[in-house]
């Protein structure tokens, strides 16, 4: 039962790998307003648990900026902590959770969390280490520029995840 949880984690972050590089060959935009790397994180938390979602959320991005450089290094401690956090807290407000509106409920609660620990993350990175470049604003401005990728996560990952709970029952 362990190593088909692990073997899928692993599968969660391969795709939270090579997602993003189908939506990058339109542009880098596309990732930023997309958003294809919290898909399989957000999966891998509603599916298979807390530990896999926060494996997936930490492992997925670094393997990415080390095999094709996005995201960029100095993005990548903040979509670190935000990707760990949409893992651990989508596996978190799923357990023992089987119907549709609990999905959508635990889905909505982990994309409000790792929001704000991006904030957090941001907030902190201005006055901490003085950054400039980066802003408050900046927060406001990586909910807005997601909305499309937010829809698409609430239009296509509950169904996925009924559907493969339901046939991974077995599995799991």
């Amino acid at each position: 039962m362990k190593s088909k949880k692990i073997v899928l984690c692993g599968l969660f972050c391969a795709i939270g790998v090579l997602l993003p590089q189908a939506f990058h060959m339109f542009g880098t935009a596309a990732g930023m307003t997309f958003l294809p790397m919290h898909i399989p994180v957000l999966m891998a938390g509603l599916i298979i648990g807390p530990v896999c979602g926060l494996v997936t959320g930490v492992v997925s991005p670094v393997l990415s900026c080390l095999f094709t450089g996005m995201p960029a290094p100095v993005k990548l401690p903040f979509m670190l902590f935000e990707l760990a956090a949409y893992g651990l807290f989508s596996g978190l407000f799923s357990k023992n959770s089987n119907g549709v509106g609990r999905v959508y409920l635990s889905l909505i609660g982990a994309q409000i969390a790792g929001r704000a620990v991006n904030a957090v993350c941001t907030l902190a990175a201005v006055y901490l280490f003085h950054i400039e470049k980066v802003s408050a604003l900046s927060v406001w401005t990586a909910v807005v520029s997601g909305v499309p990728g937010i829809v698409i996560q609430l239009v296509f990952i509950p169904p996925l995840v009924i559907a493969v709970k339901k046939y991974a029952k077995t599995m799991l």
